[in-house]
């Protein structure tokens, strides 16, 4: 502990701050465009390190911008490690597997199960080594990030915990992404000092609860709608309940589930917020679902209207949007944080790119 260090009454307020602008983002996003479209996209590694490099930059912690260091050729290196090294593998055992088996057999059946337990995994391994290597990429005031556990036993958390979400029709999905994110965060560092999470779920499954009861609910008043009046011997109105029917579902449920989806996230982002510490400061979230349904529903039109290539501009709002909500609570003495001694790695992530799992 260095004793001139300054005491947290001399230093600037625990603020996160994100200063960029769309204005001054546009000519990366079309520079990277042109040289996307030029390089049949082979370019799109080198041009999402310089978003990064930008939104990184104009993101200010107490007055002082974050940095990034990761770089496109790493990017570029994941990427063919996953592709040669997994996904084209995957890709020819898949094949075999439809050439010589039958496919309505107990084989390919079996088979099937095993991809897919094989692609789960993946994706959860992909989830937390594309989070490690973002984190020892990010540092600020020259101290980075990183994560100190193990991509391995993540994936198959990861991938129990789906399943188990799956056979209890969704209500082990509060567990789970508790569970994930105490995971995730009580592994990443920063410097050399942990988070800590202490979260409880009766919260999360309260708000769950309404929210799946609620959907249920919608779907039962519609299904039964329709099986009533498909009974009709009138033409006019059975003919007239079949035109409609799918629209009645999608608006009956189909529908409400974004809803109480983002009713649901919105909670859970301020729960989780509020389950996390480091040396002592905590956070508090303010999401809410009307600012969190604006955010996601206008990236959405973006995204849309853009074919894809405004991607960078979301992320912006993105980044805005956690920072404006955010409370950090707490003294903070930077100089009592320590350089991590873990080894970062060496190249990008790799299969979260290949999974398309939509990182910044």
């Amino acid at each position: 502990m260095n004793d001139d260090a300054a005491s947290p009454l001399e230093l600037p307020p625990l603020t996160l701050q994100q200063r960029g602008r769309a204005g001054a983002l546009a000519p990366i996003v079309l520079l990277n465009t042109f040289l996307n479209i030029i390089t049949l996209s082979i370019y799109r590694f080198w041009g999402k390190t310089k978003v990064r490099q930008y939104l990184w930059r104009q993101t200010y912690f107490m007055d002082e911008p974050l940095e990034y260091s990761g770089s496109g050729g790493e990017l570029f290196k994941g990427f063919l490690a996953a592709a040669f090294l997994v996904l084209l593998p995957m890709a020819v055992v898949s094949n075999l597997a439809e050439t010589y088996l039958e496919i309505e057999s107990t084989a390919f059946a079996a088979f099937s199960v095993l991809f897919y337990i094989v692609v789960y995994s993946l994706i959860g391994m992909a989830i937390y080594r594309a989070r490690r290597y973002r984190l020892s990429r990010t540092a600020w005031r020259g101290i980075r990030g990183g994560m100190r556990g193990s991509s391995g036993q993540y994936a198959v958390r990861y991938l129990l915990l789906w399943a188990l979400t799956l056979i209890t029709l969704g209500w082990a999905y509060p567990w789970m992404r508790q569970t994930l994110f105490a995971r995730l965060m009580g592994e990443t560092t920063f410097g050399n000092r942990p988070f800590l999470v202490v979260a409880k779920l009766w919260p999360l499954y309260r708000i769950f609860s309404a929210c799946w009861l609620g959907s249920f609910l919608m779907f039962a008043a519609g299904m039964i709608w329709l099986t009533v009046y498909s009974h009709n011997d009138n033409e006019f109105k059975v003919v007239w309940t079949a035109d409609i029917s799918f629209w009645l579902i999608a608006v009956l449920w189909f529908l409400p589930i974004p809803v109480a989806l983002l009713w649901y996230r919105a909670h859970e982002i301020n729960h989780f917020a509020k389950a996390t510490t480091i040396m002592g400061v905590s956070f508090e979230m303010k999401a809410g679902f009307w600012n969190l349904s604006g955010l996601v529903s206008i990236n959405f039109l973006i995204i849309i209207c853009s074919l894809g290539f405004g991607i960078p501009f979301a992320q912006l709002r993105t980044f805005r949007y956690f920072c404006d909500h955010l409370t950090i609570q707490g003294n903070l003495t930077p100089e009592w944080i320590e350089q991590t001694r873990m080894e970062a790695p060496t190249i990008g992530e790799g299969l979260a790119d290949a999974f398309d799992l939509g990182a910044v």
